[in-house]
Formats: structure tokens, C-alpha cells, sequence
């Protein structure tokens, strides 16, 4: 480095970087960098154009919504204050917005693996994707293809099936299984409707949980994040496909490192 023009982008980040743990200057790099990530991953697989305002508006915006949720603090701005400003934060009148809810991915407890699933439908296709990941939060396998179904209960629904016969087939049998959609868990807990449609399906799905340790729970759409997207690979798809930690999509990639870290997703009430 010299004369202030920097050889590598590590290194102006390394001189960004300060050893104040929560501080501003060390959260907006890691932001920048994200929505930057995001934008390139937009541009170069879903065909929409990069806009530096629109990545700087995302930045400012997500900024915003963890000092609203409490988790960038006043202190946050230590010997730069005059920093608020520039994302509109009043540090004098800390409120916290009740509109917003920060949702979580969880990890499983030592010796059990979680299974994470997702159905989607786009009036056209229908995929379904999953996850199953250790209680490090590390993929073990993930798997995206495409559903015969006409709808997104049943897209689902398929996709729980294969995750849970996965799951059989790997030889792991304490798994907690999570789902966004609350129509499905009731299906597997015995509390909702006949659903002629899909009675088999359900039945194989409830006769092989039963012979495992398992427990199933609803998340919010926000936290099952790399299912969604791994269910929406799926629509594209003429057969299933298995991803482990190398093969699976950069993007989907970035979404489990941020469950891993423990980040929560922004879930308006």
C-alpha cells in the first residue's frame, strides 16, 4: 500500500476493520459486501442489471433495521457518531420498532440432524427442496427437484417426503424436522382435515417418522430460507439433485453461512 491507494481489496478492508467488537465500522464492510454479493448473484443468474443506489438504498435500509431491532446499538457509533446521521438514526430518541420481528434458523442439539424443507409452485412448475444439516449448522446433504403437483401443498409435501426418506436412507434417525407451511405440520400431527388429494403421501411420510426419534415444528418463510430457494431451484429442474458444501449454488451457500453465524432475518408484523 502506498501513498493511501490500496494493492487489494483485503487490504482496504483490513484497514476498515477496527478491534471494537459491534462496532459500526466492522458491521458496514460485512453489509456492503453481502448486498454486493446478492446484486452479482442477481446479475448473473436471474438476468437483473447491478445499481450501486439500489445496493446503497439496501445497505442504509438494512442498517436502519438492526438499530431499530436493538441490535446495532448507540455505542455501536463510538468516536463516529456523525455516522448516524448518514442512515438517519437519531441516537438522542432510541426507539425500537415493534413492526418489525427478527426471525431465526436454529441449530439442533449434539446427535440429532435437522431437516429443513420447502415447496414451491409458480402456476407453471412445481419444485421441492431441503436440507439437512448437524448441530454445527454445517450442510450434511441438500437436494432440490421438481413435484407433480399442481399447487403448493402438495409441492411440500413432496419435498418433506424425500427429505424424510433421505434422512432414512443416510441411517440418521434422530431428526427435527422444520416446515414454513403450518397446513403440512398439521397434517403430520394428526390435527387438521382429510386431504384426499395427498392421503398416501401422508400416510408413507407418518409411517416412516414413526419409526425414528423425531420432533417437527413450524418456522416462519423468512428462516427456512435456503429451502425456499433450493424449492425454487427445483421448479427448474427435470430430477432431483444432491448438493454437499462444495457443490451447492454460491448463493444458497451464503444463506447457510449467515444461519451458521446465528443472523436473523427481518420479518414485518
Amino acid at each position: 500500500m502506498v501513498d493511501g491507494i490500496y494493492d487489494s481489496f483485503s487490504s482496504k478492508i483490513k484497514d476498515w476493520i477496527i478491534p471494537i467488537k459491534g462496532h459500526i465500522r466492522n458491521i458496514i464492510p460485512v453489509i456492503i459486501c453481502w448486498y454486493l454479493w446478492a446484486s452479482r448473484n442477481d446479475s448473473k443468474h436471474n438476468n437483473i442489471r447491478m445499481d450501486a443506489m439500489n445496493i446503497i438504498s439496501k445497505v442504509k435500509n438494512k442498517v436502519s433495521q438492526l438499530f431499530n431491532a436493538n441490535l446495532i446499538k448507540p455505542n455501536s457509533f463510538k468516536s463516529h457518531y456523525n455516522a448516524a446521521s448518514v442512515f438517519g438514526l437519531d441516537l438522542s430518541n432510541r426507539k425500537i420498532q415493534s413492526r418489525e420481528k427478527l426471525i431465526y434458523w436454529k441449530r439442533p442439539v449434539i446427535g440429532c440432524f435437522k431437516l429443513n424443507t420447502d415447496g414451491s409452485f409458480n402456476s407453471d412448475t412445481a419444485g421441492c427442496g431441503g436440507i439437512i444439516r448437524d448441530y454445527n449448522g454445517k450442510i450434511v446433504v441438500a437436494f432440490a427437484g421438481p413435484s407433480s403437483g399442481s399447487n403448493a401443498i402438495t409441492a411440500e409435501i413432496d419435498s418433506l417426503k424425500f427429505g424424510v426418506d433421505l434422512c432414512l436412507s443416510l441411517g440418521y434417525m434422530n431428526i427435527w424436522v422444520e416446515v414454513d407451511a403450518l397446513l403440512l405440520l398439521h397434517y403430520i400431527s394428526g390435527n387438521s382435515n382429510f386431504n384426499p388429494t395427498n392421503f398416501y403421501k401422508i400416510r408413507e411420510i407418518k409411517l416412516a417418522l414413526s419409526g425414528m426419534n423425531f420432533s417437527i415444528s413450524h418456522i416462519m418463510r423468512e428462516g427456512n430460507a435456503v429451502a425456499d430457494a433450493l424449492a425454487k431451484m427445483g421448479c427448474n429442474l427435470d430430477c432431483f439433485y444432491h448438493f454437499n458444501e462444495v457443490s451447492i449454488p454460491r448463493n444458497i451457500r451464503g444463506l447457510i453461512n449467515l444461519d451458521r453465524m446465528g443472523l436473523p432475518y427481518m420479518r414485518n408484523c
